[in-house]
């Protein structure tokens, strides 16, 4: 600085400003001296509302934590504006030295500071980024396997559930447009998953490609003069610059866009589902602030946060050439509904004692052993519980969800990560969650759902017997009531066929139950016992490969992430499938029986709303759950030559049609 003042005002006059400098500095309180400013930089790819919301919640959760503009943060904000030449080279700067950490929002921007950072010159949090492990910047499915100088938080778009929606919409959906850039990671994951899903659900996805927002009009034009009955915008930052082009088109074609990023339904589309980024935003900023606090990014593990939001638009709906029709049940779980009235808000009152000022802000964790579907209805169940509890998610509680993506040994450190940051309430879904949670934990309230048997699973003896710290819901699988619906379906069928998993405590109850339901029906078992991914698809082929009729496949985790090969293996074999996972349906099994895990979810919320209100936790009984959802796939059915008994559909909760 001083070098500075004497090249500035040279000698002469140097010497006095240095002098007058040296004054100022003298002057000033001493605390000012000692405090210290961290310098920040946060690259954003483009001005988009998701990711505007992604920056507005990073710079709150800042605050939260401590860390305001003008106080101990200088925050400086970058925009590259699409373009991956300027998030290139802004990248370059932001790793200079300049700065004590950068935030980056997107793959993209992930990717550019990433590359430019190798050396790890500065500390990098990230986020809005669908799977940081294919970016290609060195960051592992394990949590903790990632550079020491990068950590942030992976948010998937929910690009198959935003298909199964539709389908749920317009059950004669048959073919779907799309356009994506190739060059952006995070919109090839979404695609691919899209495809797949498209598969499972007999929908013909049409696909064409642009390389910036120019190129959007036409490849749009291109796949809607192929006959679409709908356009699906993925996780695209291209095509969502240019999303009021292809809403225009769409408009002018008569047809519907869905997409599973929020921000659309606003503008004209029919449906957004997706993750709410104000709360991933808030979650990186917290991440951002352990960091500036002195953490270091290699004992923090790498996240991943989907906090689910689901918009619709019913004015969308009219003037289309197909009949799109929104279920009730839909509606029911919207966040937010747009009509010719305006946009109305899901919102919970708040209870009496909101309005006392010094009513604490509570901070509960969320802990997953594996992603579905299943664990996602848990999940909003979770959330309705306890806004029925009145208590509301910014208001009265923060949120924070950690996921291990199947990973045993993730998922532990996952558990002891969360326990180090002293939740107020620790909550579990899966069985793996919660033993995991409870070796442990013995302090800190605990609150389970999606457990099939907990007394199996070692934390309690009875509903009113357990270990004193925690309760929850549970419910295991209704094989009982699953037999008479493979005779009306298969009433020739003999000899069924599974697979367990005999390391997962869940799965082994799980089996028992179907073993002696079977047999209490008169049907004979083959059983096949899996221990990791790599031996389903070659146990599926040697059960389908025997003497059975059909799968009745049991639940457990393995076989839920691993389903796909399973039915592969069935198609071949051309054998349906009945199964307990809702995910299964769309993905191609006949006949699901499944818990309810949205109402299961639900009740664990409201007793997690009775802990946070001051109950004890000993003296709260589990709470059983016994609703189940019947759920068709009639063109499963149709594929291997099965007649739906039309008292089974008009029973069903769910119908998956052509």
């Amino acid at each position: 600085m001083f070098a500075w003042i004497l090249r500035y005002f040279g000698p002469g006059l140097g010497a006095i400003a240095l002098a007058a400098a040296v004054l100022l500095l003298s002057d000033l309180p001493k605390a000012a001296k000692t405090e210290k400013t961290f310098k920040v930089a946060m690259l954003q790819m483009a001005s988009q509302p998701i990711m505007d919301e992604g920056a507005n919640g990073v710079i709150s959760g800042l605050e939260k934590a401590g860390f305001a503009q003008g106080g101990s943060l200088i925050l400086s904000r970058f925009n590259a504006e699409g373009d991956m030449a300027t998030a290139n080279s802004m990248a370059t700067e932001l790793v200079s030295g300049r700065y004590d950490l950068v935030i980056t929002l997107s793959t993209s921007c992930l990717q550019a500071v990433g590359n430019a950072n190798r050396r790890g010159s500065v500390r990098h949090v990230f986020g809005l980024v669908s799977d940081p492990t294919v970016a290609g910047v060195g960051i592992e499915k394990e949590p903790f396997s990632h550079p020491a100088h990068m950590v942030g938080i992976g948010t998937m778009p929910p690009a198959g559930k935003s298909f199964q929606i539709a389908r749920e919409i317009n059950p004669k959906l048959k073919r779907v447009g799309v356009v994506w850039n190739p060059a952006e990671v995070n919109s090839e994951i979404a695609t691919k998953v899209a495809r797949e899903t498209c598969k499972q659900l007999g929908i013909e996805l049409i696909e064409a490609n642009a390389e910036n927002a120019s190129a959007v009009k036409e490849a749009v034009a291109s796949v809607v003069a192929r006959d679409v009955d709908a356009l699906w915008i993925g996780g695209d930052v291209t095509v969502l610059a240019a999303v009021d082009v292809v809403l225009q088109t769409a408009r002018q074609a008569k047809i519907p866009v869905f997409t599973c990023m929020p921000g659309n339904a606003a503008k004209g589309a029919i449906f957004d589902v997706g993750a709410n980024y104000g709360e991933v935003g808030l979650l990186v900023g917290a991440m951002a602030a352990k960091v500036l606090n002195g953490e270091e990014i290699k004992t923090i593990p790498w996240e991943t946060a989907i906090p689910p939001k689901l918009f619709i638009n019913k004015t969308a709906t009219k003037d289309l050439n197909d009949t799109w029709t929104i279920p009730q049940s839909l509606l029911d779980q919207a966040d937010s509904i747009i009509d010719e009235s305006g946009e109305h808000k899901r919102e919970v009152a708040a209870p009496p004692q909101a309005s006392n000022a010094s009513t604490p802000m509570r901070n509960l964790c969320l802990l997953s052993y594996i992603n579905s579907s299943d664990v996602e209805d848990a999940e909003r169940g979770l959330k309705e519980g306890l806004k029925e509890a009145g208590l509301l998610e910014d208001s009265h509680y923060r949120w924070k969800s950690l996921n291990a993506q199947g990973d045993m040994a993730g998922l532990n450190g996952l558990v002891d990560s969360a326990l180090a940051d002293q939740p107020d309430l620790v909550l579990t879904i899966s069985t793996q969650a919660l033993q995991s949670a409870v070796q442990r934990n013995r302090d800190i309230p605990m609150v389970f759902t999606m457990v099939a048997n907990p007394f199996s699973a070692g934390v309690a003896k009875s509903n009113s017997e357990h270990q004193p710290n925690l309760t929850g819901a549970y419910g295991a699988p209704d094989a009982e009531a699953m037999m008479p619906i493979i005779r009306q379906v298969m009433p020739k069928a003999r000899r069924l066929g599974t697979l367990y998993s005999p390391a997962e405590v869940n799965s082994v109850y799980n089996h028992e139950l179907l073993v002696a339901a079977a047999k209490s029906a008169g049907y004979e078992m083959e059983s096949k016992g899996v221990s990791t991914p790599s031996e389903i698809p070659d146990a599926a082929q040697s059960m389908c490969g025997g003497d059975i009729d059909a799968i009745c496949l049991t639940n457990s985790n393995l076989a839920g992430s691993s389903f796909p090969g399973i039915m592969q293996a069935a198609r071949k074999a051309k054998l349906p499938v009945f199964a307990f996972m809702g995910s299964a349906s769309a993905q191609g099994a006949t006949v699901v029986l499944c818990r309810d895990y949205f109402d299961m979810g639900r009740e664990s919320g409201l007793l997690a709303g009775r802990v946070l209100k001051g109950e004890s936790v000993s003296r709260m009984d589990l709470k059983p759950i016994t609703t189940n959802r019947l759920m068709l796939n009639l063109v499963s059915a149709e594929e291997f030559g099965l007649k739906m008994p039309s008292s089974l559909i008009e029973a069903a909760d769910l119908v998956v049609r052509k």
